[in-house]
């Protein structure tokens, strides 16, 4: 009986001492302050720089490009000259100077821009000369500027000799150094008015060399008979192979 009571005793004790032993969590404390950034390392040494590589070898030049395909067969028959002198239609004097190179090659266009015809008069030999230059290709719809010869001689290179008619069409601009211009649109004729006389230097023609015509010319023309409103001088050269027409 009196152990069963000191049992009893001893189990109270254990409770009341695990009770009172028992201890709630605190409250979380406030964040400490955050520390300070550490300092930037020192910049590391630049590396050296690397050696230059050396230089490729040169490339082999392009080979050289061809000539405009057509121009050359155009330019094979020759050229003529014209040199201009005067006074524009504003009065301001000038030259102009211009070769014109090019015939067509078409056959339908030879007996108007390249032909000679050769004709026995009597006793005399008479040759027709029938030609035009372009200024450059001739491309009728967009080529204007041209000059056209229709020249008779009889007794060609003999002490006969003598010019009969010429008729010269011009279709030629000038252009200033001051970017103006006027354009030529005249048909000169010899003997024609306001046409001083033509003078022809230095004529020549040898059938055995492609039918080589080669002279000099010169003649002044009125104010009123030519567009540039002022006395006008012309002259140049001729050096052109002309064709002749086989006969059956």
């Amino acid at each position: 009986m009196k152990l069963i009571k000191l049992f009893g005793i001893a189990v109270l004790a254990l409770g009341v001492t695990m009770t009172s032993c028992s201890i709630e969590d605190g409250k979380d404390g406030v964040d400490g302050i955050d520390g300070a950034d550490g300092q930037d390392g020192l910049n590391g040494a630049d590396g050296q720089d690397g050696a230059d590589g050396q230089d490729g070898e040169r490339g082999q030049d392009g080979t050289n490009g061809l000539n405009g395909v057509g121009l050359e067969p155009l330019a094979e028959y020759g050229f003529l000259t014209l040199e201009l002198s005067g006074t524009r239609p504003d009065n301001i004097p000038f030259e102009d100077s211009a070769i014109y190179r090019y015939s067509p090659i078409d056959p339908e266009d030879f007996p108007i821009y390249n032909i000679i015809t050769i004709t026995q008069i009597g006793n005399d030999t008479q040759y027709f000369f029938n030609f035009r230059r372009f200024l450059s290709s001739p491309e009728g719809t967009y080529t204007i500027n041209y000059m056209d010869w229709e020249l008779t001689i009889n007794n060609l290179g003999q002490e006969t000799e003598s010019v009969e008619d010429v008729v010269i069409a011009l279709k030629h601009g000038v252009i200033g150094d001051d970017y103006k211009y006027f354009m030529i649109n005249d048909s000169y004729e010899s003997g024609g008015a306001g046409i001083s006389e033509m003078v022809f230097t230095n004529l020549s023609f040898d059938p055995n060399t492609g039918n080589h015509l080669t002279f000099s010319y010169a003649f002044t023309v009125a104010a009123a008979n030519n567009d540039s409103g002022n006395e006008l001088n012309v002259s140049g050269m001729v050096d052109i192979n002309l064709l002749e027409l086989i006969q059956p």
